[in-house]
């Protein structure tokens, strides 16, 4: 903040858009990760500080490495040439791949009565 200028790449998860009773846990972190780094990059504005929220979704990794793919699955190298990317443009929030923004925006609107039932995993 003192220098003027900067940006913070925090890399979230699709998990944080809405948890799920398999990784409930994981998903509510991330909730609160997303919220603290929006709050963080609005306390920033005006600094030169941006803030990018990435929110993947299964990335394929040594972490995940033996877990059973998901739909939209993609690679570190991906996540990072998009989390480049959307830095350079100054964006807040990317999602990777991009569809999953569309898929969590239908998904979040969901009642929960139906979501509890959805094969998610």
């Amino acid at each position: 903040k003192r220098q003027g200028h900067g940006h913070i790449a925090v890399l979230s998860s699709v998990a944080g858009e809405r948890a799920r009773a398999s990784n409930y846990v994981y998903g509510s972190s991330k909730a609160g990760l997303d919220a603290f780094a929006q709050g963080m990059g609005d306390a920033l504005q005006g600094t030169g500080v941006r803030v990018t929220v990435v929110r993947p979704g299964f990335v394929h990794s040594r972490m995940t490495r033996g877990m059973k793919s998901a739909p939209f699955a993609t690679t570190t190298r991906v996540v990072g040439e998009q989390t480049a990317e959307a830095m350079r443009k100054g964006k807040h929030t990317v999602w990777t791949p991009g569809i999953l923004r569309y898929v969590f925006m239908t998904l979040r609107h969901v009642p929960r009565p139906i979501f509890r039932r959805l094969p998610l995993g």
